[in-house]
C-alpha cells in the first residue's frame, strides 16, 4: 500500500469521530490525503471496542501522525443545510472533492412494535437521507475531479432480523449506489458501497453476549471484524486501482454473506 496513494487528494468522510469512519479517515490521511471529518461532534465515542487513542480526535491524529492534513466540520447528515455547508466548507478550503465517503450511521434495535414513529424517521434521517444529501451536493464537485462515492451499509442490508428501521436504511444505501452508479458512470465518477459484517466498534455496545453469539456463528472466519479491515476496503475503492470496479457491493463480513445463502 503506497503512503501516498492518495496524496493531495480531497477525502469527506462523515461519522469520522469514531470506530470504521475514524479508522477509514486515518487511513486516508496515512495515504497523504486532505481528509474533511464530518460528524455532529468531534469526541471519539468510549466503549467496549473503543480505540487505544480514544481521548485524541480525529482530525488532530491525522494532522499529527500521519503524512495528510485534516479538518472538522461539525455536520448533522440528516439535515440538508448543514450538509450544504459541509461541501461549501470543503471546496472552499481545498479547492474541491475528490473522494466522498457516505459512513455515517446509527443502529436502532426493536421490531415493528417497539420501533417509534420517531426512531424510524432517525434512523432513515441519517443512514438513508444522509447518504442522498451528502452525494447530491458533491456531485458536481466530484463530477469535475472524475472523483469516488464509496457507501457504506450492512450486511443486514439483505437479510431480515436487524429491525425494520436498520434494514431498510441500509437496503435503501445499496440501491442507492447501483442508482448512482447508472447515473454517474458516463461522467467517470465511480460509485461503490461496502457492506460490514460485525465489526468490532463502539456501536455495538448495546448488543447483548446472545446477540454476539449469533454473529460469530453467522461470521466464518474465526475472528470478528476490526474497523482497519474495512478502511484497507474503502482507501482501495477510492483508489484508481479500483477505477474498473462500478456499482458494486462488497461484502467485508468474515464470510457471513456466503453462509447465509
Amino acid at each position: 500500500m503506497s503512503r501516498t496513494r492518495h496524496a493531495d487528494r480531497t477525502v469527506i468522510v462523515t461519522g469520522a469521530s469514531s470506530g470504521i469512519g475514524r479508522r477509514i479517515a486515518q487511513q486516508f490521511g496515512r495515504e497523504g490525503a486532505n481528509v474533511v471529518c464530518a460528524s455532529r461532534s468531534n469526541e471519539p465515542k468510549q466503549g467496549k471496542y473503543h480505540d487505544a487513542d480514544v481521548s485524541v480526535p480525529t482530525e488532530e491524529y491525522i494532522k499529527t501522525e500521519t503524512d495528510g492534513d485534516a479538518t472538522f466540520v461539525s455536520t448533522d447528515v440528516s439535515d440538508p443545510d448543514t450538509v450544504r455547508n459541509l461541501i461549501d466548507e470543503t471546496v472552499d478550503m481545498y479547492d474541491g472533492i475528490d473522494v466522498l465517503v457516505n459512513n455515517a450511521g446509527i443502529s436502532v434495535a426493536g421490531d415493528s412494535q417497539s420501533t417509534s414513529i420517531e426512531d424510524w424517521r432517525r434512523m432513515i434521517g441519517v443512514d438513508l437521507d444522509g447518504t442522498f444529501f451528502c452525494c447530491k451536493f458533491a456531485i458536481p464537485y466530484l463530477k469535475a475531479s472524475e472523483g469516488h462515492i464509496v457507501n457504506i451499509a450492512s450486511v443486514n442490508a439483505t437479510e431480515g432480523g436487524s429491525g425494520p428501521a436498520y434494514a431498510a436504511a441500509n437496503a435503501g444505501q445499496v440501491n442507492l449506489t447501483r442508482d448512482l452508479a447508472t447515473e454517474l458512470g458516463a461522467d467517470s465518477v465511480n460509485v461503490n458501497c461496502v457492506s460490514p459484517g460485525y465489526i468490532k466498534t463502539p456501536i455495538q455496545d448495546y448488543q447483548t453476549e446472545e446477540s454476539i453469539q449469533v454473529s460469530r456463528e453467522q461470521t466464518l472466519l474465526p475472528e470478528l471484524g476490526e474497523p482497519e479491515e474495512v478502511a484497507s476496503v474503502v482507501t482501495f475503492l477510492a483508489s484508481e486501482e479500483a477505477s474498473y470496479i462500478h456499482g458494486a457491493d462488497i461484502y467485508v463480513d468474515g464470510g457471513w454473506a456466503a453462509h447465509r445463502v
